[in-house]
Parts: C-alpha cells; sequence; structure tokens
C-alpha cells in the first residue's frame, strides 16, 4: 500500500553514501520506537527546525560510521520539530514496496523478540525517561506509526519499543508506557479499531496460528514449555515446531482445533 508520511530524504539532507553498497531487503514483523538519549528542550541538538534536523542527521550518521557500521543504524529520525528524516539509505524506497532495509538499531538479546532490525526502527529525538514529548513530535510520530503500519501490513498491535528486543532503557520509562496510546492513536488514523488488549500489546485479535509472531507467541512457547512440550527455540515466532508442540499439548487435554488457539486452548494453557 502507499506509504504517504512527508520524509526528509538521505539525498536531501545530504547524508554520505553509506559504506555497504546494497542492504538487504527485509519482511517488516513490527515498527520499533526508540529515542536518541539526547538533551530535551531547549537544548535540543535540532533546535525544532528543519535545518536543525538535518545537520543532527548527519551528527548521527557520522557518530555510527564511528562505532563501524555501515550507515545510519536507524530508518527513520523524528526530531522534536516534527521533521521525519530518513535514516539508513534506501529505507523509503523499500517502504514503498512493502519491505524494510537490514538495519542495525535493535540487535536481540536472550530472552527478548528477535528480528528487529528487520523491521523499521524510529529514532525520536530526546531523552524520554521522564521527560514527556511534545504535542508536536508526538504528532509526527502518530503519523509516520500509522504509514508504516498501514504499508507494511503490520498491525498496530505490533508497534514496540526497543527495549522488548534488547536489554536497555530505551525509547524511555516514559515514552514506553505511551505505547498503548501510541498504538490506538496510530490504529485511528489507519481507520481502524483495535481492543484495549491490542492497545496494551498483549491481544493479536485472532487465534494465534503459524505464521504469527510477536510477544504473545513468546509466552505460548515458554507455556508450552512448562507444561512439558518443546516448542523449539523461544523466539517468539509461530513456525513449525511451537505448531508441533501445540497439537501435542492439545492431543493430551483432548482439545479441538489441532495446531491453533483458539479460547478452549488459552484457558488450558492459562493464557
Amino acid at each position: 500500500m502507499a506509504f504517504n508520511a512527508t520524509v526528509v530524504t538521505t539525498s536531501q539532507w545530504a547524508a554520505k553514501p553509506p559504506h555497504n553498497a546494497q542492504f538487504e531487503l527485509t519482511i517488516p514483523r513490527y515498527v520499533l520506537v526508540h529515542h536518541t538519549a539526547s538533551q530535551n528542550p531547549p537544548r535540543d541538538p535540532s533546535r525544532r527546525t528543519k535545518d536543525g534536523a538535518m545537520v543532527y542527521a548527519r551528527s548521527i550518521q557520522n557518530d555510527h560510521f564511528r562505532r563501524g557500521w555501515s550507515d545510519s543504524g536507524h530508518n527513520f529520525l523524528n526530531t522534536t520539530g516534527g521533521f521525519v528524516l530518513e535514516g539508513r539509505t534506501g529505507t523509503v524506497d523499500a517502504i514503498r514496496r512493502g519491505n524494510c532495509v537490514r538495519s542495525a538499531h535493535a540487535a536481540q538479546d536472550p530472552g527478548k523478540l528477535p528480528k528487529g532490525n528487520e523491521s523499521p526502527g524510529i529514532e525520536n529525538e530526546g531523552n524520554f525517561m521522564s521527560f514527556p514529548m511534545g504535542d508536536t513530535q508526538w504528532a509526527s510520530l502518530v503519523i509516520l506509526c500509522a504509514e508504516l503500519c498501514r504499508a507494511l501490513d503490520v498491525h498496530p498491535s505490533n508497534i514496540r519499543g526497543h527495549r522488548e528486543f534488547r536489554s536497555t532503557n530505551c525509547p524511555g520509562d516514559w515514552l514506553f508506557g505511551q505505547l498503548p496510546r501510541l498504538r490506538q492513536e496510530a490504529a485511528t488514523k489507519m481507520g481502524i479499531e483495535i481492543s484495549p488488549a491490542e492497545a496494551f500489546g498483549t491481544g493479536t485479535g485472532h487465534e494465534l496460528a503459524m505464521g504469527d509472531f510477536g510477544p504473545q507467541v513468546m509466552t505460548l512457547q515458554m507455556r508450552l514449555l512448562g507444561s512439558g512440550f518443546s516448542p523449539g527455540a523461544i523466539d517468539g515466532i509461530f513456525g513449525e515446531n511451537t505448531r508441533a508442540a501445540v497439537i501435542a499439548f492439545q492431543r493430551e487435554h483432548n482439545l479441538k482445533s489441532p495446531g491453533r488457539i483458539d479460547s478452549s486452548t488459552r484457558r488450558a494453557l492459562g493464557l
């Protein structure tokens, strides 16, 4: 679907060429929210201007080069002035084709969600441990999330925070606590309704089955393992091994819907 967010592209903010000639195209599962942990207004690096945003984007890219990365690690930068800038080169073109480019913003830690670097990561200028985001920046974040979910067919319940993928304070306690509001407002922008459980990131809106992913699947996998049925890797991905474990559990408990997590199987597993 179309991607209609207003984005300052890498060519427009004069990004340096990436060290890697071409980044791998990926199939996104999430939209990830970060913070830059930089100073907040009135000392914000971009000073809430478009020119300042472009200078800040160049500064971040240079810092990421110094870390040994091939390019900016994130896919988008959302500044305090509400300006959205492309991060990793090729991101916008990939999004318009329904893909993303492999990036470097969310490596997986043990026990955390996988495949963060296959999904678009949004850096939000500022430190949001306790500082609340301003209205202008919040509005641009909502629009960007809605457009990414629409273009990539990602459900708003899978707008996630960096700390769900890695042991980190990012995106800050305040911003992480605002994710239910962000999911709800993004869904409203998309013209769809989501349940309270989906807004809080604990529901999928349908029975879990092959191909699903996310924290709900990871919880399912841990419950299966605790019940003596190995789902394979605890990776939050409903694959063949998880399906086989579900079927074995259902057979032992005389449950229907083989391989799918319907309401009766949820109750039996305590989900």
